[in-house]
């Protein structure tokens, strides 16, 4: 089941943010989106200086914001959603990807980890390793820093697998991922999507862009945190159906968006 995606004012700074990527936003958009929200400017304010203090944002001169630099990866990660099915490869049974968590942790950092590895597609087995198929296209390389980056520990060993014993790679092909859940996650969101698209022009323009900025973001968190399974473990086309259907709303989306950011921004509905 789709957990409801929590609006706050950093959530919506990240998101305008990430979308207009390396350009700077001016802090008034940032503040006028939050304002659709029922959030004051001097929350957004608020807001604005923790990102900032916290490095996950930059500011120019003119109180003109954007992602930290350092933030590229995680972002080019996000808009990959779009791309689908793609972003997977060829899978063979006995080829897993691995983390083995270090010993005596922090706890809030293992916390982290654990809700990283779970973002990233993998799960937890009995015997304590966290595992998921090696199906995805970037290099191991790319992967580890992708994940360090989001919250993974630096002392986690990330590693390729195989040769598993086959009752063990049953079980955590059979229980570790509940695809019967995630089946009905996407027919569900399908329904939000088209009703909500269809009543678009039935609504005021400020209702419009919540709306989209809530179903939109909720869309592509799910499609962000798919676990992209193989087709030998889970193959539906409903994943597909729900990517090529967000891709109308975003285009959608955009129009009426731009048209509240204004053209220079570059904005789009897309948000994770």
């Amino acid at each position: 089941m789709l957990r409801k995606r929590q609006i706050t004012p950093k959530t919506i700074i990240l998101d305008v943010l990430r979308l207009t990527r390396s350009g700077y936003c001016p802090s008034a958009k940032l503040i006028s989106v939050g304002e659709l929200f029922d959030f004051k400017a001097s929350t957004m304010r608020v807001a604005l200086t923790r990102l900032l203090t916290a490095g996950k944002i930059e500011v120019d001169g003119s109180s003109r914001y954007r992602m930290n630099s350092n933030t590229d990866l995680l972002s080019d990660y996000i808009e990959q959603w779009k791309l689908g099915d793609l972003r997977r490869k060829e899978w063979h049974k006995d080829d897993w990807l691995m983390v083995l968590l270090p010993s005596n942790p922090d706890r809030a950092i293992r916390t982290l980890s654990h809700t990283t590895l779970q973002f990233f597609g993998f799960r937890k087995a009995r015997n304590k390793v966290w595992v998921r198929p090696n199906n995805l296209l970037p290099a191991l390389n790319e992967l580890r820093a992708l994940y360090q980056l989001v919250g993974l520990e630096q002392e986690a060993l990330l590693f390729k697998a195989a040769d598993i014993p086959y009752p063990e790679q049953f079980i955590w092909e059979s229980t570790l991922w509940n695809t019967e859940d995630l089946q009905f996650t996407y027919e569900q969101q399908l329904v939000k999507l088209t009703k909500s698209k269809a009543r678009f022009d039935s609504l005021e323009i400020k209702d419009a862009l919540r709306e989209s900025f809530i179903i939109g973001g909720e869309t592509i968190n799910l499609l962000v945190k798919d676990p992209l399974l193989p087709d030998e473990m889970f193959c539906t086309p409903k994943r597909e159906e729900l990517r090529h259907t967000m891709c109308d709303y975003d285009a959608f989306g955009h129009i009426i968006w731009t048209r509240f950011m204004g053209e220079s921004t570059l904005f789009n509905v897309s948000q994770h």
